[in-house]
């Protein structure tokens, strides 16, 4: 089985795209720690108010116990206010994939780099 990435986009209500980028960075290593294979936040170059969150998950049944983890459910409590509603996420399944040669994360400020390491202990499942 190969993995799932979920997509959920966000669009930051008046004023409050800062506080959504910070909350949304917040959570991406409480996600990792709950299973979560890789998180990557993205804000729109063009407009500041959008965001996409990807996960890549292992599985479907991963998804909806991330998405119905305290973590999530207290983020999503928290911030309603802050994004435009629903959030109408997308599962996905890779067909392809590709890295150019030596490149370890296409992301950092140096892409051939190798990245700091990240503490993601997996939560046991409850």
């Amino acid at each position: 089985m190969s993995a799932v990435a979920v997509h959920i986009p966000y669009y930051a209500t008046a004023l409050r795209h800062d506080k959504l980028a910070d909350a949304l960075a917040d959570l991406t290593p409480e996600l990792l720690r709950l299973g979560a294979l890789e998180v990557r936040v993205f804000r729109a170059q063009d407009d500041a108010y959008k965001f996409r969150q990807v996960l890549l998950l292992a599985d479907k049944a991963d998804w909806t116990r991330i998405w119905n983890s305290e973590a999530f459910i207290t983020f999503r409590t928290v911030t309603m206010a802050w994004y435009q509603k629903p959030l109408a996420y997308e599962m996905f399944e890779t067909i392809s994939q590709g890295t150019g040669a030596g490149v370890v994360d296409v992301f950092a400020d140096d892409p051939f780099a190798t990245p700091a390491p990240v503490d993601a202990t997996p939560v046991a499942a409850s």
